[in-house]
This record gives structure tokens, sequence and C-alpha cells, in this order.
């Protein structure tokens, strides 16, 4: 469906002359990046601003911004951002909630996610309500923050500060404004060692360079308190990935984040690579369900491994575990996943060698995860002998590259046009009509090829003075084809837009 800018006349008319002409110049372009539903919530959003008659700059600010973070994160976050802006309305000046709008695109730019950009306002939200002299000078830096702090850093750096200074304020515009010694050692505290946002692309060239496929990839923040337990994960066809990676400590060895998320990477998109069914989990107790997901891990990477070996090192590194951890379950579910992917790891225990027995036995078996149902069982039987209790808990693998394994428990098959959100691309009907209710409608000039909807007349329509030419003969349009509707790779966002492109075959003209 067209959307002109004509048809909101009713909302526009309050606005001043000056606004609407903004809008006007900037009609095209949001044309671009919005749907007709965009477009809808787009303007209605200025109107609704405008409403609160805090100026019209504030105004002003959302018709530049709200399409910028429409581009960056998608049309569906605009609606969470004005609502955003209407609620602080009574709490904070027009000049803060101006520089709200004016650096919500970059904060969409730096987060690349529409869940972490709600949970981006929400924050926003809440610090105002317990430091409201510190949200103007903290979004005057928001570029310098998320360029060095996940959203999880941010709220953690932004609520001490609000904690240390309640009722001291000129410290608290300092804190706020990077001015304070302690500013800048909680900064330094909660800096991370590699963002997401800095190595997706790459990332995602790595993954499609091994498996000529393309994997979709969020950021998500985990837990904003503590990091603690944080794991990538399989959901909704998304590769979840921490937003941050610290510099890991691998036996003395340092290995930088972008060796985090190339292992972390890797090992998710194996299970989608290598899992063709799920893994019935009917009638196992949780410790039958752990050792059976040590040995899955193990044989999609022994397939990886095999297409790839270089992957072995990539992975092997980030098993620290040794023989002498031998306290709880969690340290022998450990010492196996590293003796079932690193051959030189020696490790004495009997429970380990039959586990390596029997999962090399099984090497001729590995393209079904039934292997990995029997082999895990089996196993699981011959420890509970050693009366060590399992704590579903505490006793995690603690590679930090392993998602949590919920994708293979909660199979469904990849599906790429899934994995688009189910988004279905516009259809184009073609109506024919009557005469008289061709004749009593005005054409909407200004309607493209695309028109969500064409009448047609089955005749052709002869003018009332006979000139021996039709209507269509002369102020008709060469007949096109249906509108075809292509995806297009948006390096900004590092994802595939679906139905982004729209191709329409024409007549060539005659001569």
């Amino acid at each position: 469906m067209s959307i002109n800018f004509e048809d909101y006349q009713e909302l526009l008319d309050p606005l001043s002359l000056a606004l609407r002409e903004s809008l006007r110049s900037a009609w095209p372009e949001a044309a671009k990046v919005f749907s007709a539903r965009g477009l809808d919530n787009y303007i209605k959003g200025a109107a609704a601003l405008h409403s609160l008659g805090k100026g019209d700059s504030l105004v002003a600010t959302w018709i530049d911004h709200a399409p910028l973070v429409a581009h960056e994160i998608g049309e569906d976050a605009v609606p969470d951002l004005v609502h955003t802006a209407l609620g602080l309305a009574s709490k904070t000046s027009g000049t803060v909630i101006e520089l709200v709008l004016s650096t919500a695109p970059t904060a969409a730019n730096r987060l690349g996610d529409e869940a972490l950009f709600g949970a981006y306002l929400q924050f926003i939200n809440t610090l105002l309500s317990q430091a409201p002299r510190g949200v103007r000078p903290m979004l005057e830096n928001l570029e310098l923050l998320f360029s060095q702090l996940t959203l999880g850093g941010l709220r953690r750096w932004a609520l001490w500060g609000a904690h240390a200074h309640r009722t001291d304020y000129p410290e608290q515009a300092n804190y706020f404004s990077l001015q304070s010694k302690e500013s800048l050692a909680m900064l330094q505290k909660e800096r991370k060692g590699t963002l997401f946002v800095d190595v997706q692309r790459r990332i995602n060239m790595y993954l499609r360079a091994l498996w000529a496929r393309d994997f979709f990839m969020k950021p998500t923040s985990g837990d904003f308190e503590t990091r603690e337990g944080y794991r990538p994960y399989i959901e909704g066809y998304f590769l979840h990935l921490p937003d941050a990676y610290d510099d890991y400590d691998a036996g003395g060895t340092k290995l930088p984040g972008l060796e985090m998320y190339r292992a972390a990477a890797v090992h998710s998109a194996a299970h989608l690579v290598y899992t063709r069914e799920p893994i019935s989990a009917e009638a196992l107790n949780p410790w039958q369900m752990a050792v059976i997901s040590v040995i899955e891990d193990a044989r999609v990477e022994t397939l990886a491994v095999r297409k790839f070996p270089g992957l072995k090192h990539l992975w092997a590194q980030l098993h620290t575990i040794t023989p002498e951890q031998c306290v709880t379950a969690g340290d022998y579910l450990n010492r196996l996943a590293r003796a079932l992917l690193d051959d030189s790891y020696a490790d004495p225990d009997p429970w380990i060698a039959q586990g390596r027995v029997l999962f090399s036995e099984a090497a001729l078996r590995l393209d079904s995860n039934q292997t990995s149902w029997d082999i895990g069982v089996q196993l699981a039987h011959e420890f509970m002998a050693r009366r060590i209790p399992f704590n579903p808990r505490s006793d995690v693998l603690t590679a930090p590259y392993r998602d949590d394994n919920r994708y293979f428990w909660e199979f469904e098959e990849f599906d790429f046009e899934a994995a688009a959100a189910g988004y279905e691309a516009p259809k184009q009907v073609r109506r024919q009509v009557s005469l008289m209710e061709f004749a009593n409608v005005v054409d909407v000039e200004t309607a493209g090829d695309d028109a969500e909807e064409i009448w047609v007349l089955g005749t052709e329509l002869f003018p009332y003075e006979d000139m021996g030419k039709s209507f269509n003969e002369m102020e008709g349009k060469e007949p096109v084809s249906q509108p075809y509707h292509y995806a297009e790779w948006d390096y900004q966002i590092q994802l595939e837009r679906p139905a982004w492109a729209t191709v329409v075959e024409k007549r060539p003209q005659s001569g």
C-alpha cells in the first residue's frame, strides 16, 4: 500500500510550517527504510511529540533520527522509542528527551539488536529515576561509552555512580561527564576486551568460508549484574553470542576475544550443520542428559574437525581442566569433554578411558546423534556407582565457548525462510472492476508500479469526444510484470534483509 505525505494532513496541520517542510524533505528517505506501517508510526510519532508542547526542536530531532534507528535495527524499534520519549515527558526536560532521540541511532548501531535496544531504553528510564542529573552528561558521552562498554557494563557503570553520588549533585555531574577519577576507574573496570559489534562481520565471513552458507547471529547481554555462567545458545535459528568477550587465560596463554568468538560461533554453527533430528529427553534424568550433552558436543566437533582439522587446536586450547580436579561430577564431565577432543590429553581415570573407547568405536556412526544417546546413557550408568552427587546448577561445562545445548533438546530444523523472521513479501492485487466503479474513483497519481492494489477495466475506454484513441493509448502505461522481491545484504547490521529490493520487468521502447 502506498502512503502519501498528504494523507496525514489532519496530523500535519498543527505542526509549524518549518516542521512540515522538514518532514516533507525527510519523507523520500524515510520511505526507503519504513514500510507503510512504519511510515504511519513515524508521522504519528511526530504528531505525538508535538502535542507535548516542548518545542519544535524535539519534533525536528525525531524527524531526522527515527529513520536512522529503523535503518540500523529495523522499524519495530521505532514505536518503543517514541513511547519512551512520551513517558519521559513528565520526568525531565525537552532537552534531555531530545538527547535521547538524537543518540538513539548511536545506541542502535552499537547494540545491533532490537531486544537490546529495548533494554537500553528501559535502562534510561531507570537511570532517570535514580540520577536525573546524570542522564544528560551521560548521553553527551554515549558514543565514547559504547565504544568501550557493553549494555551490561554501561548499566553497572551508571548505577554505581548513581548510588555513590545520590545526593552530591556536583559530583554526580562530574561522574557522568567522565570528569572524575572514580568514573574513569569504573569505566576501566567494566571495559571488555572485544565487543561483538566490532567483530560480527569478521565472524560472519569466517563461518561462511567454512560452510558456504549464512548463519544468523545476535548479541545478547545476559544478566546485567554478573557475567558468571553466561554462555552462548541457539534459539529461533539464531546463534546468540555474548555482546563481549574478555581475553581468556588458557593456562598462562592469553587468547584474544576474537579467538573466543571464533570458537563459540563455530561450535554453535556445527550443531546447526550436523544436527538432523532431536535427541529425545524422555525417561532421562538430569545426570544422563548432562553426559549425553558432552558426547553430543564431541560428536559435532569431531565431524567439524574431520573437515577442518585446524578447529581442533582452536577448541582444545580452551579446555584447561586437569586430572587433579576430581571432586565433583562437574569435574569428571569437563575431563571427559577434554579427553574426547584432545588426543594429547592424558587422563588415568578408567571412566574417562571407557568414554574414549566407546567414542572411538562409534567413529563410523557419528552422523547420527543416536550415537550420543547410546554412549551417554551407558557412561551415566557406569558413573553412578561412584556415589558422587550431581548438581545441574553447579556441575556445568567450564570451556567458555560451548553453548548450553538447548538446541538439540528442543530441536527445530534450520530454515532460512523462518530465520528471516517469517517475513512475507508484499503481494500485489490486480482487481477487475466495472466501468462505473472505475470511472467514479480518482486515480492515485503518486502510486507506483508496486502499489498494493491495481484496478483493471476489462475493455478499452474511449473519451466522450471520439479521437480514435482510447484513454489507455493516450495516457496509459506499458504493461509491466508483477514485482519480484529479492533479499539484499545489509552490511550495517550484518544480516540479509528479506524482500528488500524490488524488480519489475517492462517492455523495451519500440524502435
